[in-house]
């Protein structure tokens, strides 16, 4: 399961509802650049984390707090690009273009985009990308073109 997780989401509307950021012991408290991130959205909650292993990001399903009761995690309520996009609805998920760093031969993906709100209602558009170990959080001032 990947890209299809939040491509669901996507289908359903899903209200964007917190982000909170894996705590890594003796890491740095830079909330755009992290070991992870859990996306909570009305419909679910959805765990992105770096693969160091094979440079990409593995989305995975969160059914319970339980699954992730051991991990430690920071609330980004208030922080970039998070308190923009918080109770809108996810409507596009997709892998950046192809040169970006999108998708491998082996559907691993790096960079990931989401646009919350509709077209007519001022988009805004996060990106989740795999960079040196970490997930890489940013905010993009207009909305890209999802692949046909």
């Amino acid at each position: 399961m990947g890209i299809e997780l939040l491509e669901r989401a996507a289908e359903a509307q899903g209200t964007f509802l917190k982000a909170e950021q894996l705590v890594q012991a003796g890491g740095g408290d830079d909330p755009s650049r992290g070991p992870g991130y859990l996306l909570t959205f009305d419909v679910g909650r959805i765990l992105v984390v770096a693969d160091r292993s094979n440079a990409c990001l593995v989305l995975r399903q969160i059914q319970a707090a339980d699954e992730v009761g051991s991990l430690r995690m920071a609330s980004l309520e208030e922080e970039e690009p998070w308190w923009r996009v918080a109770g809108n609805p996810l409507v596009k998920a997709w892998p950046a273009p192809s040169g970006e760093g999108a998708a491998s031969a082996s559907e691993e993906i790096s960079d990931v985009r989401m646009q919350f709100r509709q077209e007519s209602d001022r988009p805004r558009v996060v990106s989740m990308r795999y960079q040196d170990g970490a997930v890489l959080v940013a905010m993009h001032a207009h909305v890209e073109e999802t692949p046909e």
